[in-house]
């Protein structure tokens, strides 16, 4: 059984690559807003989606994700020491929402406005993998 939270809808079927994607003229520009959980406190582009990703479906929140204001994409978790960036060198512009399977993989998605493209990358048999486009 596939359990779907807060997916993103109308991901195409590509190919493309996250990392390298160039940013939109003024992105690097972006706003720090701050944020802390679990007492970690870190900076996200302001106007951003905190996502929080809830992947035990138990109402708690287990997993927070961020896109900082030069669009690495950042997460934390209790007891995590702190804020850690993700894994693949992502950059996006957006998180837009997550997806979980029978406890076995958990996957973040997120949003690149030059691509365009949502993109994903999953945690399964106790790591992070690479970037790819969602649904593709």
């Amino acid at each position: 059984m596939s359990i779907l939270r807060k997916a993103a809808a109308g991901a195409a079927a590509a190919t493309l690559c996250l990392t390298g994607v160039v940013a939109s003229a003024g992105s690097a520009q972006a706003s720090s807003c701050t944020i802390t959980k679990w007492n970690y406190t870190g900076t996200y582009k302001c106007g951003t989606k905190v996502l929080s990703a809830d992947w035990t479906a138990n109402g708690s929140v287990d997993e927070v994700f961020v896109i900082a204001p030069n669009r690495h994409i950042w997460h934390v978790w209790k007891n995590a020491g702190g804020w850690k960036e993700m894994p693949g060198g992502g950059r996006a512009d957006n998180t837009t929402g997550y997806t979980f399977w029978d406890g076995v993989e958990r996957c973040v998605i997120v949003y690149v406005n030059s691509a365009p493209h949502y993109y994903q990358n999953c945690f399964r048999n106790g790591a992070w993998h690479t970037w790819t486009v969602a649904g593709g």
